[in-house]
């Protein structure tokens, strides 16, 4: 059974979604009830993914848009 925190996060977030992480676009891949898997091609045709909490992604999301407002 989800919490109610999780089941609120997977309606802000969906597979395929885009996130900015210093400039560069990351694809949300799987979410998972304790993290979310990143997904980034390179122009070079490698895959690299990363692994980061809820909370994280939050904040990374929150600070994206606080650079695009100043």
């Amino acid at each position: 059974m989800m919490s109610a925190q999780n089941a609120d996060l997977s309606l802000e977030y969906e597979i395929g979604d885009s996130v900015f992480i210093e400039n560069k676009e990351w694809i949300i891949a799987e979410i998972q009830e304790t993290s979310i898997r990143l997904q980034r091609d390179g122009v070079d045709g490698s895959s690299r993914t990363l692994s980061l909490s809820h909370d994280e992604i939050k904040d990374i999301v929150k600070e994206s848009q606080h650079m695009l407002e100043n």
